[in-house]
């Protein structure tokens, strides 16, 4: 249960979690599924929206699946954009709530509340590093983000830093 302590907060779950969460504030979720129709019936009280997307838990290519590519972020930045006035929280879940739903709630933590570190904790989460870059070019292409550089990104080495 979400308690009215804590306004727009980013909530990361599994899909098992995502099936008996509650809110009493309102909220809205970014359901995230291998496949399509595969997501869980997610509650609809105090829920102001819904956002279903499918695709694969994948940062380079493997043959037969598509990788979450510019289009997926589009999607998830107008939903963010349509909703975030009328939230308090926002839920972001994938099927272990480890890799793909943490690049998404680390994305938009960084564009709309200006940090992202919650999520980028070792042991708990492991976010999809190409969801997040790739949320974090197309808001910058739409003029939603204006840190040019990836804050995750070590400059001298060209490594990420996590």
């Amino acid at each position: 249960m979400v308690s009215r302590e804590n306004p727009k907060r980013i909530v990361v779950l599994s899909k098992e979690e995502a099936l008996y969460f509650v809110s009493d504030v309102p909220w809205a979720c970014i359901s995230i599924a291998t496949d399509e129709h595969a997501w869980p019936p997610i509650d609809e009280n105090n829920r102001v929206g819904l956002l279903q997307l499918a695709f694969p838990d994948l940062e380079v290519p493997v043959a037969g699946y598509g990788l979450f590519g510019d289009e997926h972020a589009h999607r998830i930045l107008e939903f963010v954009q349509e909703v975030w006035h009328a939230v308090e929280l926002l839920v972001v879940h994938c099927e272990a709530g480890a890799s793909r739903s943490p690049a998404v709630a680390t994305a938009i933590s960084r564009i709309y509340l200006g940090e992202d570190r919650e999520f980028f904790r070792p042991g708990v989460y492991d976010p999809n590093y190409l969801v997040y870059q790739t949320l974090l070019n197309v808001a910058r292409m739409r003029g939603e983000y204006l840190d040019r550089r990836n804050p995750r990104r070590n400059r001298k080495s060209g490594r990420r830093d996590r």
